[in-house]
């Protein structure tokens, strides 16, 4: 039975796959130079010399102890090397512990290869001290950076030299182990050889630990970031900036805009301490925050006790007056409860007023969401002519409200820059049975 077409095109398409050429940019990838090394990456290698050190003295100790009570006439040079090159780690905790960090770093690396040879040469290949060397290498590797080339290339040629001469050649020890037990050189050598593959996977297990860490907490920044961009910018600005976008200027045509002041702030604040009007208005503009959030728009600024809001923009919002009529409503409401609560005599003068206006993000310091254009002009005009308690709205505004907002005209009033101008004030919306001021 011959497969169809499209079953022999499905199987070519599978052994293609399987035979494509190797992704010759992921390999390549590898031989690029390291990037530079910041100061997260110098805490972090600090980090891990301080961990060898401890670790380093703490087996120097533990060798030289046992080495000492088990066969003292013997062992007894290999037993005072490892000894004192563990108080000369010891020194080196004690430097780390005062921040000298490349001083530091220095003594175990020195050390630690003084006292391989020096082992190496007591004891020859009878206790498998060469073992030790590649720790030597990876410590190198690890501990010092891009930038310390010449340091980080010392010291893994010398683990690379140290191991390469113990497993090519037949080094004769210095010391005579004819007369030490056999079985305490077997038992010896698989300690060395256990405690060395323990050291390369603390090795890795560390630098693991501290990458992680270090990416944990460029997580927690980066998402302090983008908190904090998301609460000083819309959301659509954002993600242009995310892209790439170096200057953001937009055209919309159909965007609302509010302006509030709060009248008998100024009078009551001149006799407030600093610290007293700033928490009020932090009170006041706090609770204005989360209606603007409720009602899906975008506040722009505020300057004194001045309030300014846009809904249609960014983001395009076919219903963006009655948004913002709601709004407006909901935060005379809000300055109401506040009276009540703090005594304050205050009111909210609002004014809106309905077009087009350019928005947008210019600069490359303090990015912040702008608008400009005559809407944002007339809007301000609205609430600078306005009468405390009151919302103040266009023709513009008005013409484009459901039904079931009642506003009442108030007539044709001057206004600076404008001229005569024909204006509504808006009571309630008869859905929400919302009460017009007293």
């Amino acid at each position: 039975m011959r497969e169809c077409p499209a079953s022999q095109q499905k199987r070519m398409q599978q052994v293609t796959a399987l035979l494509r050429k190797p992704d010759a940019a992921f390999w390549l990838e590898f031989l690029r130079p390291a990037p530079a090394p910041t100061e997260a990456d110098r805490a972090r290698r600090f980090r891990i010399a301080r961990f060898a050190l401890g670790a380093v003295t703490l087996i120097s100790f533990l060798y030289a102890i046992p080495t000492l009570l088990i066969d003292a006439d013997n062992l007894a040079r290999v037993a005072a090397v490892t000894g004192l090159t563990g108080l000369v780690f010891a020194l080196g905790m004690w430097m780390a512990s005062l921040g000298r960090e490349g001083l530091a770093r220095s003594i175990l690396m020195l050390t630690l290869t003084v006292q391989l040879a020096t082992l190496m040469w007591l004891s020859g290949n009878q206790l498998l001290i060469v073992v030790f060397a590649p720790v030597l290498a990876a410590l190198a590797r690890v501990l010092y950076s891009a930038d310390e080339q010449w340091q980080r290339g010392l010291f893994v040629l010398a683990g690379v030299a140290l191991f390469a001469s113990g497993m090519l050649f037949e080094l004769t020890p210095v010391l005579d182990f004819t007369q030490v037990s056999p079985l305490l050189i077997g038992a010896s050598r698989v300690i060395n050889v256990v405690l060395a593959l323990m050291s390369l996977l603390a090795i890795i297990a560390t630098y693991d630990n501290e990458v992680l860490r270090s990416e944990a907490a460029l997580d927690i920044e980066r998402l302090k970031s983008e908190q904090l961009l998301q609460a000083v910018l819309p959301e659509p600005i954002v993600e242009e900036l995310r892209a790439g976008a170096s200057s953001i200027a937009r055209r919309h045509e159909e965007v609302t805009v509010l302006f509030a002041d709060i009248a008998g702030f100024t009078p009551w604040s001149s006799g407030q301490l600093p610290e007293q009007v700033v928490s009020q208005l932090e009170r006041i503009f706090s609770r204005f925050d989360r209606l603007v959030l409720d009602a899906g728009v975008e506040k722009i600024k505020t300057i004194g006790d001045a309030y300014m809001v846009i809904a249609g923009a960014p983001r395009a919002q076919p219903d963006h007056a009655e948004r913002m009529a709601n709004l407006a409503l909901a935060m005379r409401e809000e300055i109401r409860l506040l009276r009540e609560e703090t005594g304050i005599a205050m009111d909210l003068r609002l004014g809106l007023h309905s077009g087009e206006l350019i928005g947008g993000v210019i600069g490359v310091m303090r990015f912040s969401y702008d608008v400009w254009g005559d809407t944002v002009n007339t809007a301000s005009r609205m609430e600078s002519h306005g009468e405390p308690g009151r919302i103040q709205i266009t023709s513009a505004t008005r013409d484009r409200l459901p039904a079931h907002f009642l506003v009442h005209e108030r007539g044709d009033i001057e206004v600076k820059g404008k001229g005569t101008m024909r204006t509504w004030w808006l009571e309630r919306n008869r859905q929400t049975q919302a009460d017009s001021p007293e």
